[in-house]
């Protein structure tokens, strides 16, 4: 029995974060709602969650645009390089909504969107494109949390894209001139 039970517990904690991220090979069963983002009740989280990257010579900032009814935890961000030479100092964040999660507490979040920056630290002051991993956990209204996602973004040299450049219902941190 204790096998049985422990082999289940298991396998629950391998197909949960799978299925999340929308890998689980579970066709269009309308009963899972990762199987048909169109029909189902979540996006997957690279839907719910774009981002965007780009740099200038002094900062590389990561701009993320949620769904309707998403949000991105504060406390989850994390950025790294993945260029040699080169890596970031303290992450600059916005302070965020304040929420009570059930199973968290009291954390801050984001809705809608937001951009954060961190200083580059580079052996020179090169314009190249750096490629970065960033970390990051969201959830969605409804009641899902997807497990932590690291994605790689290439940061251009440049103005922040457009989708980055109206002024948003809440504040950033070191917004690029022009940006948020």
């Amino acid at each position: 029995m204790k096998t049985a039970f422990a082999f289940l517990l298991v396998l629950l904690f391998v197909a949960t974060p799978v299925s999340a991220r929308g890998e689980f090979p579970v066709g269009r069963d309308k009963s899972n709602p990762f199987s048909d983002p169109v029909q189902g009740r979540f996006l997957p989280a690279k839907e719910a969650f774009r981002a965007s990257a780009w740099r200038d010579d002094e900062r590389v900032y990561v701009g993320f645009i949620n769904a309707e009814d998403y949000y991105l935890h504060r406390h989850q961000f994390a950025l790294d390089s993945r260029d040699p030479g080169v890596s970031f100092a303290e992450l600059a964040l916005p302070p965020g909504e304040l929420m009570v999660h059930a199973s968290l507490g009291e954390i801050h979040v984001f809705y809608d969107r937001v951009v954060f920056s961190a200083p580059i630290e580079a052996s020179d002051a090169a314009t190249e494109p750096l490629t970065i991993t960033v970390t990051f956990q969201g959830c969605s209204d409804q009641g899902l949390c997807y497990p932590p996602e690291q994605i790689e973004l290439e940061a251009l040299y440049g103005s922040p894209p457009a989708a980055f450049t109206t002024s948003p219902s809440h504040d950033t941190a070191d917004s690029p001139k022009g940006a948020l």
